[in-house]
């Protein structure tokens, strides 16, 4: 059985755009690196519910989002493209129920809002604005579970801020304040337990976050470093499994990938193992459909490491460490 991954990439040295690689799951390898649309810095990818689509942040004349078709052609075909920015975004998200997207831009320290209906067109953005000590830098916006409230990540001002979607303009309605200087990078939310968990790039950390979904709000409940003292702080990607009892995070400055335990009443984290990702700048990773491997992509070592998942017991064994994919930063499942 084969699974296909697209993976998203920096143009900067030696990769044309947005790659896809099967797994195959028996043989437990990877095969058929393909080059499926040549575009500038495809740093982050999203599929909408049925898969027909992938939308991409791109820097086509500057900065902006592409979408593609997945299943006209062999490869990726254009449908739309709009640009607005003069820096690519780092974060793009489909609504499940329409195909409204959401991007961030780190360098311009905002979130946009776009309509999608053959072609894009922006509907709001918002500005977070920079203080004397902070600059904004919005790293990240999707939907809550339930789609009632749009979150982003501010990693420069150390905030998430919460929104809800008044027609087409957006409203804040909450803000909680991560540790100071740690930088919050991305979100993943429990499955089932009320509960949030938020990687923080700046110190490596993860904070445990009780999520009030009839407000949009969250409270810190507990933190776990993802380093020491010797080791390089540099917090990458999160995903917890689909029945919410693992958690699984990496720390790109030390190149490894972190198991925790999820209790099944409180949310809380359980420490159970790391290990080294063999490569360079783990940017991302995903599950696999079956949740028995993990894919994680290194941006700067141009490769990708395969793990076994035990299911049971959340512990990984290597099964491959050197694909070549180019300047990987983004993973995401088919």
């Amino acid at each position: 059985m084969t699974e296909k991954f697209y993976l998203g990439t920096y143009t900067k040295r030696v990769s044309k755009g947005i790659y896809s690689i099967q797994l195959d799951t028996e043989k437990k390898q990877f095969s058929n690196l393909t080059l499926e649309a040549e575009i500038e810095n495809p740093t982050y990818l999203a599929l909408n519910t049925d898969r027909s689509l992938l939308a991409a942040v791109s820097k086509e004349e500057s900065g902006g989002i592409t979408v593609f078709d997945t299943q006209v052609a062999e490869t990726l075909t254009k449908v739309s493209h709009y640009h607005d920015t003069t820096a690519v975004p780092c974060y793009i998200a489909f609504n499940k129920e329409s195909n409204h997207l959401l991007a961030a831009n780190y360098h311009e320290g905002h979130v946009s809002s776009y309509q999608f209906d053959a072609a894009v067109t922006l509907a709001d953005r918002v500005i977070h604005p920079s203080l004397e000590d902070k600059q904004a830098h919005v790293h990240y916006t999707d939907y809550t579970p339930d789609e009632k409230w749009i979150v982003v990540c501010d990693l420069g001002s150390d905030i998430v801020v919460t929104y809800q979607q008044d027609g087409e303009k957006l409203q804040r309605v909450s803000t909680y304040y991560s540790k100071k200087g740690a930088g919050p990078r991305h979100l993943a939310f429990h499955p089932t337990l009320p509960i949030a968990y938020l990687i923080c790039e700046l110190n490596a950390s993860i904070e445990v976050l009780a999520y009030d979904a009839k407000h949009g709000s969250f409270t810190f409940i507990e933190q776990h470093l993802l380093t020491t003292e010797e080791q390089q702080a540099w917090g990458g990607a999160i995903h917890l499994t689909e029945n919410g009892e693992f958690l699984y995070a990496s720390n790109r400055g030390y190149d490894r990938i972190y198991v925790f335990q999820v209790h099944e009443k409180t949310g809380s984290l359980t420490f159970i193992a790391d290990y080294d990702t063999f490569g360079s700048v783990p940017r991302d990773f995903h599950l696999s459909k079956d949740e028995h491997f993990i894919v994680i992509g290194h941006q700067e070592s141009d490769n990708l490491t395969l793990y076994e998942r035990n299911i049971k017991t959340g512990t990984l064994t290597l099964c491959q460490k050197d694909f070549f994919a180019p300047e990987v930063v983004c993973v995401i499942l088919y």
